[in-house]
């Protein structure tokens, strides 16, 4: 039966008024008498565009001793070899396409009063169809109604049929057929290698650069849309980087793809957080710098919790138990072991000031009222440049770049060891992905000077919205009555990272878990080993109010993430549960986030 749920949804949303439209359109063509072929086409398309399904609209073959100029009617007896039946009246034109079709009367009048209206009936229909993405098939059924029936074929040429979906078409070329107007798989469509949803995002760039630039002094729009239309925008172009990378990295060497990936793997997040610091630098605002800390640890601690724990849930509906290799994602793989030294190494200047920084505290009270008795004393830390500036610049620094170059410097190993020397390890069979690296597929979608080129077009568009985010999160900061550590471990930490998680939950409903974890591991690891030393890099030639000595909560939440991911996964084996209980600590450490009080200097 073609009477579905989607196909009733088409009915209420294109299928009534576009055959009203078509039924007015007709009207009209039969009042101007030469375009009547026409008004009997739009007719029968009124028909079909009402309930479309269990239909098809054929082209019917036109003898070429017809195909004449002035070839009119001739008779009552003719017959169709499609159809078998006499040739009804009204496909008894003026004029016959292969002649000249484009110089009628008929033809003329139907191309400047018809024709445009159903034009951008279509155009809507379709837009909206597209967008919708479920719908792509009303839209592919818009498009080629424009562009060839009521185009390019004379009416004579139409017919619209009844066929069944058993049924075999009869001889003659079938234009339109559709039996189904919601496929829900759509969501996998590609265009040219390029997800729909990537595709359907694309627009909404354009008009955040050009809100953005043009209405600078929020005429239009406020910031917080601003800010939103920015960090939206970030997701298609980082799906868009991921992909030139995979196919540089895949028409590549080792050599080349290795440093591919180290250089352009986290441009989405650095772009961001490099805008931010610049901007903290020029106000003197060092707010700036405690959210981008809290990016990088919110970044840190989704990808170990939220991103395996999710996939897991998920793929854990389709299948009761998935099992990987533990030495290519679990807890002894290459990844693991670098988030462990990652965390440590990122952590390391944090727990030496604690260990030598002088405490410093405000708001003291005495609460004996003896000069010599007990202190009651508020928002303590442990001061490394105001008052205690030696410790800092003699030692915490020194230590910090000290980590900044062994870091990455860990990451080529980790390349080379999982690329190169020992690549027989990882059973990751759908893509044979570069384990610490950020994107996983191998697959060669676009050229090489292709993806070079989009490469660098998005990488430009990514700055600009960046720069856009980073204008106008002021005021959101400013406002909020949020702690800015959740606005920083939530929406600037996870938003950039939604194109990797919609590719580990397809991975895990593949069953392929292992890459599943390798995505969160992977990121985890380039926000330790990359994203923080090129910051801290970045300080040296512009300086900033960024220092790697980061908040006790940050450090507490993502020791325990790692920790609790490394046990997780040290089986080999998880389901639905084990996953349940990653996100469940993921959610309690945003709440701790969510009711924190805010950074210092915000």
């Amino acid at each position: 039966s073609t009477v579905t749920c989607g196909n009733v949804l088409y009915l209420l949303l294109f299928g009534w008024w576009l055959s009203l439209l078509y039924v007015l359109v007709a009207a009209m063509m039969f009042i101007t008498v030469v375009g009547a072929p026409y008004g009997w086409l739009c007719w029968d398309l009124a028909g079909y565009f009402l309930w479309p399904f269990g239909k098809v609209i054929q082209k019917v073959e036109v003898p070429k001793s017809r195909q004449v100029l002035g070839a009119c009617d001739t008779g009552v007896g003719e017959s169709s070899a499609l159809l078998g039946g006499p040739v009804p009246r009204r496909w008894r034109p003026q004029c016959w396409v292969d002649a000249r079709y484009w110089q009628c009367a008929g033809t003329v009048v139907w191309l400047c009063l018809g024709y445009p209206a159903l034009v951008l009936a279509h155009g809507l229909v379709c837009v909206t169809a597209w967008l919708l993405v479920v719908l792509i098939p009303v839209a592919k059924l818009s498009a080629r109604t424009v562009a060839r029936v009521l185009l390019l074929l004379p009416p004579e040429r139409v017919v619209v049929r009844r066929l069944r979906m058993t049924e075999v078409p009869l001889e003659g070329e079938v234009i339109l057929c559709c039996y189904r107007a919601v496929n829900p798989y759509y969501y996998k469509y590609a265009v040219d290698g390029i997800n729909v949803f990537a595709v359907n995002l694309l627009p909404l760039v354009l008009v955040t650069l050009v809100l953005g630039y043009v209405d600078s002094h929020n005429r239009l729009t406020s910031s917080p849309v601003k800010f939103t239309l920015a960090l939206l925008s970030i997701m298609p172009l980082s799906y868009y980087i991921g992909m030139a990378i995979a196919s540089i990295s895949a028409q590549s060497n080792f050599a080349v793809g290795a440093v591919v990936n180290a250089t352009f793997g986290s441009i989405t997040e650095l772009t961001f957080y490099i805008t931010a610091l610049i901007k903290g630098s020029r106000e003197g605002n060092r707010c700036y710098a405690e959210i981008v800390k809290s990016a990088l640890t919110g970044t840190l601690v989704g990808c170990v919790l939220f991103v395996p724990g999710l996939c897991m849930v998920i793929g854990g509906g389709r299948h009761q138990e998935q099992r990987f290799n533990n030495r290519s994602a679990g807890g002894r793989s290459a990844s693991s072991s670098l988030s462990r030294f990652g965390g440590g190494g990122v952590f390391a200047p944090t727990l030496f000031s604690k260990v030598y920084g002088k405490l410093v505290c405000g708001e003291c009270h005495n609460v004996t009222q003896n000069p010599l008795g007990h202190y009651l004393c508020h928002n303590c830390h442990f001061d490394l440049m105001e008052n205690n500036g030696t410790l800092y610049y003699s030692h915490v620094q020194p230590l910090v770049y000290t980590v900044s170059l062994l870091l990455p410097a860990a990451y080529l190993i980790g390349l080379f060891f999982t690329l190169k020397t020992h690549s027989h390890i990882y059973d990751i069979h759908i893509s044979d992905c570069h384990m610490p690296g950020h994107h996983h597929s191998a697959v060669v979608h676009w050229s090489r000077w292709r993806a070079l080129v989009i490469l660098l077009l998005s990488t430009l568009c990514m700055s600009a919205c960046a720069d856009l985010a980073t204008e106008h999160i002021s005021p959101i900061l400013t406002n909020s009555t949020i702690s800015q550590y959740f606005i920083g471990v939530t929406v600037l930490a996870m938003v950039p990272e939604l194109p990797e998680i919609v590719n580990g939950i397809q991975f895990a409903l593949q069953n392929n878990l292992s890459l599943s974890i390798e995505i969160g591991n992977c990121i985890a690891v380039q926000v330790c080993m990359l994203q923080i030393p090129i910051l801290v890099l970045f300080t040296i030639f512009y300086p900033t109010n960024f220092t790697l000595v980061f908040s006790d909560l940050h450090v507490y939440a993502s020791m325990f993430s790692v920790v609790l991911m490394n046990y997780i996964f040290m089986d080999g084996k998880c389901d639905y549960f084990q996953g349940t209980v990653l996100v469940m600590v993921y959610f309690i450490l945003l709440a701790v986030y969510f009711f924190a009080p805010s950074p210092s200097g915000c």
